[in-house]
């Protein structure tokens, strides 16, 4: 994972998910929950992730994709945030942010929840 690089393709039917203002509730006591609703399936290595009921499609890179699989099940921020710097050569405050964002992303675009 390089710096601030876009863990997902937000390109939807009808246009783009706006921008996540800071602080939308994500912490590393949060627990994310993977919306069971959303089919998704692998291309080339990068997810791929359908919204039947709404109509939009969503793409993820290699890390966004290993954030999907790690969530698999419920779980808290800061062992998303330790697998992936366990996994990949990422300063673990860089990892912190670009997930806290990307999770924010996930859940403005209601693929996840959290509690």
């Amino acid at each position: 994972m390089r710096g601030n690089a876009e863990m997902v393709n937000f390109k939807r039917s009808i246009g783009k998910v706006g921008k996540i203002k800071k602080g939308f509730g994500i912490n590393l006591n949060t627990i994310i929950n993977k919306n069971l609703e959303i089919d998704d399936t692998d291309l080339d290595g990068e997810k791929v992730m359908m919204n039947l009921d709404k109509g939009e499609y969503f793409m993820m890179n290699e890390v966004g994709s290993r954030i999907w699989e790690i969530i698999s099940e419920p779980i808290n921020v800061r062992r998303i945030i330790d697998t992936l710097c366990s996994e990949y050569e990422v300063d673990e405050e860089i990892c912190k942010d670009t997930v806290v964002e990307f999770l924010g992303r996930l859940n403005n675009a209601e693929l996840i929840s959290i509690s």
